[in-house]
């Protein structure tokens, strides 16, 4: 179990990388996933699954292309319809190997919203597992405090006050528990370089994987 957790850390990793993103929006994008399912009193089995999606969430963008996926600002409804794709191309990236079989929920629901507004599928609700359900909140979250090519991070309060805003596309239950945590887990890990980022994350993780 040891080198398949460090196996997805890696490929997440060289994924964001690719995306114009840096290792460590994967360990944090895991991290406040793996706080809020603490929260939440997730199963063990549920956060490994979770961990193991929050690190691969975005493998099928390997298959965009570089003109769209590095894109400096807004996509066209084209553009973006063909952005929209990596989900099902990273499930079926995942879909033949038995050891990441359970991080498919994360990888195809989680831009799926609670209202039934999200992709691929439009579901809506209890429809969406759990863990896509965290890691939606979690993954927004750190979108909003994160640099991109295409926009400048915001402050804490302005991405607390954007997903409330947004309320109607989360789990309330979830998002009520991450308004919980946050501004601690925030300021715990928000000055953190990689590699004590990195350190602090797998410290967590030893309790639910060999590391």
């Amino acid at each position: 179990m040891e080198s398949h957790l460090y196996t997805i850390k890696a490929l997440g990793n060289a994924i964001a990388n690719r995306d114009s993103e840096t290792g460590e929006h994967n360990y944090r994008v895991t991290y406040f996933s793996l706080c809020l399912a603490e929260q939440l009193h997730l199963s063990s089995q549920s956060i490994q699954s979770l961990v193991k999606g929050a690190f691969l969430h975005d493998i099928g963008k390997i298959g965009i292309r570089d003109n769209i996926l590095l894109k400096p600002s807004s996509l066209s409804n084209d553009e973006f319809t063909i952005m929209k794709t990596h989900v099902e191309q990273g499930v079926r990236i995942v879909n033949d190997i038995p050891w990441l079989q359970d991080s498919i929920d994360v990888i195809r629901f989680h831009h799926e919203r609670y209202d039934g507004s999200g992709y691929p599928l439009g579901i809506a609700g209890q429809q969406i597992p759990i863990i896509a359900r965290v890691f939606a909140v979690a993954d927004v979250f750190d979108a909003l405090i994160s640099e991109r090519p295409y926009k400048h991070a915001i402050s804490y309060n302005d991405a607390i006050k954007t997903l409330k805003q947004n309320s109607q596309g989360f789990d309330p239950l979830v998002l009520s528990s991450f308004l919980e945590i946050s501004e601690l887990e925030y300021n715990t890990i928000i000055t953190m370089e990689k590699n004590e980022l990195e350190m602090h994350l797998i410290g967590k993780l030893s309790n639910y994987f060999e590391v």
